[in-house]
């Protein structure tokens, strides 16, 4: 099945803000793929969660997050 780069950008944003409020990320992916008709939630979350983690390091980077923390 095809996802789109608009559904992984989606994902992304719903990992980002459920990290936020401490939420549950995977449940969230499968909540969201559920709505969005796609089977394979652990793809989506794979993907997502490997650009999700890269822009949360950015966030901490450019907040003052001394580098050893910013993998």
């Amino acid at each position: 099945m095809f996802i789109s780069e608009n559904q992984i950008n989606n994902a992304v944003e719903l990992i980002l803000n459920t990290r936020d409020f401490c939420g549950d990320e995977m449940l969230a992916i499968c909540d969201f793929c559920a709505d969005e008709n796609i089977k394979d939630w652990r793809k989506v979350y794979r993907i997502a969660n490997f650009r999700a983690n890269a822009r949360w390091n950015e966030f901490k980077k450019q907040a003052g997050v001394n580098p050893r923390y910013c993998l």
